[in-house]
C-alpha cells in the first residue's frame, strides 16, 4: 500500500473514532493562524491528518486550551501509556500550547532532513504528534528521532518538546486503531 492509500485507510478509521468534523486530511494550519497576515513569508505546515479540537493563536494566547479535555481519551491513555509507566510526567509527553489534539506524519519515503521536519511539525503542532513509517522507512525515522532527543539532553537544541512525540509501524498503528474502532462503536451501540 502507498502512502496515499495508507492516508485515506487512516482517515477513516480515524472519523470513526472521533467523528467527521474531528478529523482534516491535509489539514493547513495556516487556516487557523490570525496573527499573520503575510502567510507566504512564514512557513506553515500542513500535516497529513490532524485531529481536533483545534485551538487557534488567540485561544493560546488567553491560555485557552480547546485539546485539554481529550487528555482522558482513551486513545490518549494508549498513545501514552509506555512513556507513563516508564516514569515520565504528563507535562513532559503532552503540548499545551498546540495547534490541534493529534498531529499524524505519514512517512514511507522522503529524505532525512524531510522526515526531521516531520517530527518537529508534528511535536509542535499537536498536543500528541504521531510519526507513521513503513516497515522500509521505520527505522530511519527512529533514528533520526532519538538523534534530536540526544541533541536535546547535550543542550545543543532548547525544543524540550518531542516527549509528546510516538512513532509507529503502519501496520501497528492500524492495529492500535482497530481496538479503538471497536470499543466506540461498541459504546455507541450500548447507548
Amino acid at each position: 500500500m502507498n502512502a496515499g492509500e495508507y492516508q485515506n485507510n487512516l482517515f477513516t478509521s480515524l472519523q470513526n473514532i472521533f467523528g467527521n468534523e474531528y478529523v482534516k486530511k491535509e489539514w493547513d494550519t495556516v487556516k487557523y493562524d490570525t496573527h499573520f497576515s503575510n502567510h507566504k513569508e512564514i512557513y506553515a505546515p500542513r500535516h497529513d491528518i490532524a485531529i481536533g479540537p483545534f485551538n487557534d493563536y488567540s485561544d493560546l494566547d488567553c491560555g485557552i486550551d480547546n485539546t485539554k479535555f481529550m487528555q482522558t481519551h482513551p486513545l490518549t491513555k494508549s498513545l501514552l501509556n509506555d512513556k507513563l509507566e516508564a516514569g515520565c510526567k504528563f507535562k513532559d509527553v503532552w503540548n499545551s500550547f498546540s495547534r490541534c489534539f493529534i498531529a499524524i506524519e505519514i512517512e514511507f519515503s522522503g529524505s532525512s532532513k524531510h522526515i526531521l521536519g516531520s517530527i518537529i511539525n508534528a511535536s509542535v503542532s499537536g498536543s500528541i504528534g504521531i510519526i507513521i513509517g513503513n516497515e522500509n522507512n521505520i527505522g530511519k525515522i527512529r533514528r533520526i528521532y532519538y538523534y534530536i532527543v540526544r541533541l536535546e539532553g547535550l543542550e545543543r537544541l532548547k525544543i524540550n518538546t518531542l516527549g509528546n512525540i510516538n512513532m509507529y509501524d503502519a501496520n501497528d498503528f492500524v492495529k492500535l486503531l482497530s481496538e479503538h474502532n471497536t470499543s466506540t462503536q461498541m459504546r455507541k451501540g450500548d447507548g
